[in-house]
């Protein structure tokens, strides 16, 4: 059976009601149309007959709202307070790694021999120039001091015979100063000499003045008419002191 909602059953109790109460008037009404006249009664049985006479009105009971009843009331759920629990610290325990045994080295197998240390070559000599002249004989500074204040060197350019040799020119380069110069062209005799009444003679086809004594050095060397050398480059040192003026001599030889 489907229970009913409880608004609406109290709206079903009230129509009841209200209906019993209209049945129990009508019924009243119908007794007082069949009963005839009625006697008139004295005030006192009047008032008496009114007070006893149910007095016809309609109630109304409110249909109260409805609320949901709770069933049970929930309990309160108590949490417990955590207790602190004492938690010991670990200690740091040495951890002792073992050494590890030596191992027998594998013998390698079928191992080549290193290759055979590659020789380095000898540096090769620059070969020096196979030049037509060569230096045969040069003077001895000790006796050839002079108070002359040009530099002088005399020069003589021969063959295997000692025969002079023209059309040949020196040619010299100085160091510090940078100056660059050139003697006339040989003899083809002997024309030069250092001092005919002299105890210490020098001859030559060739001399060679490149300027005033100075402190530095001169590279000179045989050269053709082009300017092309011809022997190996001679270093001459001079001084500007007079002490040490000096003059030279040279003999180149043709091979």
């Amino acid at each position: 059976m489907t229970k009913l909602p409880r608004p609406l059953l109290a709206a079903f109790v009230v129509l009841a009601f209200i209906s019993l109460n209209c049945s129990l008037a009508q019924s009243v009404l119908d007794r007082v149309k069949t009963s005839g006249p009625v006697a008139k009664l004295s005030a006192d049985q009047e008032d008496e007959t009114t007070r006893r006479r149910p007095t016809l009105r309609p109630t109304f009971t409110p249909t109260p709202y409805y609320t949901e009843t709770p069933t049970s009331t929930p309990t309160p759920t108590i949490t417990p307070i955590p207790t602190d629990t004492y938690t010991p610290v670990p200690t740091d325990t040495p951890t002792i790694t073992p050494t590890p045994l030596p191992t027998d080295t594998p013998v390698p197998t079928n191992t080549s021999p290193p290759p055979p240390p590659t020789d380095t070559p000898a540096p090769v000599p620059t070969p020096t120039p196979d030049w037509p002249f060569r230096v045969i004989e040069r003077g001895d500074r000790a006796i050839q001091g002079t108070t002359y204040h040009v530099i002088t060197i005399l020069v003589a350019v021969i063959d295997g015979n000692n025969t002079p040799i023209g059309g040949i020119k020196m040619v010299g380069d100085h160091v510090p100063s940078g100056a660059h110069k050139e003697s006339p062209l040989s003899d083809w005799s002997y024309s030069k000499a250092n001092c005919l009444d002299c105890s210490y003679i020098k001859q030559g086809n060739l001399q060679f003045e490149p300027g005033v004594f100075e402190d530095g050095t001169w590279n000179v060397y045989l050269a053709d008419n082009n300017g092309s050398p011809l022997s190996e480059v001679i270093p001459l040192s001079y001084a500007a002191d007079p002490n040490q003026w000096v003059w030279d001599f040279i003999i180149f030889q043709k091979k």
